[in-house]
């Protein structure tokens, strides 16, 4: 492929559920054939950047990477869907006349109450001509206290029991987390998570141990490593409330139907303990 080819790239959104999208950068020839695809497929779900790029690919058969920014923003969770974020030339050059466009995609969550700030979150684009830096800009939804009616003595008292649920921090209070999870450890089993994904991700957030890691990988059956998993959850959140809302992050990353559903199932059994 010629480096003398002008590229157009854009940001857009799916959105899952409230404060839970899909990032999504896809780069093509024609912006316009793109969106027409997209409209006829899930029309009603996407949301567009106004900002459209423009570039060339540096090498002949050039590679577009994309480089997230790991500064976290309180109550906000960005990770990538996939690692490494690439983009080959040779892929974007096959849409239309294959339906398989390129594009990297990027899980964004706003923890409940917690988020309270738009995300700003930077993405370093290299490999083209410019390079560039593009955003995952997102509004947090309103928090439950802001839509209740200040009239009504129950919704008070309710909004007053959230508060004093959560610490100031924001941490979720181990004991009720610890109670919830305890309740509903054969939903955790059966909503289909990746054991690997699973322990990787505890790993990555200092959960579980290099050590811890290989004993559970080394069980025979995945229900004696999901067992093992969560005698480990559990004796952490007993320890600090945070881990719930860790795993409840886990949950929504795994990006599928029931695991996204019982981190709602999880959060709202939570809110009304």
């Amino acid at each position: 492929a010629s480096c003398d080819t002008l590229y157009s790239g854009m940001m857009y959104y799916d959105k899952k559920e409230v404060g839970h999208w899909k990032a999504m950068y896809s780069v093509v020839r024609d912006l316009e054939v793109l969106k027409r695809h997209l409209e006829s497929k899930q029309a009603s779900s996407i949301e567009y950047d106004d900002v459209v790029d423009s570039f060339k690919f540096i090498q002949p058969n050039g590679t577009l990477e994309l480089t997230l920014n790991t500064e976290r923003q309180v109550g906000w969770t960005v990770n990538p869907i996939r690692s490494p974020m690439k983009l080959y030339q040779s892929r974007v050059d096959q849409f239309p006349l294959t339906p398989s466009y390129a594009t990297c995609s990027i899980s964004v969550y706003a923890k409940p109450c917690i988020a309270k700030n738009p995300l700003h979150c930077p993405i370093e684009l290299t490999g083209i001509d410019p390079s560039m830096t593009i955003y995952i800009d997102r509004c947090p939804p309103p928090s439950p206290s802001s839509m209740i009616d200040s009239t009504s003595s129950s919704s008070s008292t309710a909004s007053i029991s959230q508060t004093r649920r959560e610490t100031e921090e924001g941490t979720f209070r181990s004991d009720i987390a610890h109670r919830v999870m305890t309740e509903c450890t054969s939903l955790v089993k059966d909503c289909g998570i990746d054991i690997h994904f699973l322990v990787d991700k505890l790993l990555e957030h200092k959960i579980v141990n290099a050590r811890e890691k290989r004993r559970i990988v080394a069980q025979e059956s995945d229900d004696e490593k999901m067992d093992e998993l969560l005698h480990i959850i559990l004796s952490s959140i007993c320890l600090d409330g945070e881990v719930f809302g860790i795993f409840l992050d886990i949950l929504r990353e795994e990006d599928t139907r029931r695991t996204i559903k019982l981190a709602d199932q999880l959060i709202q059994k939570y809110n009304n303990s």
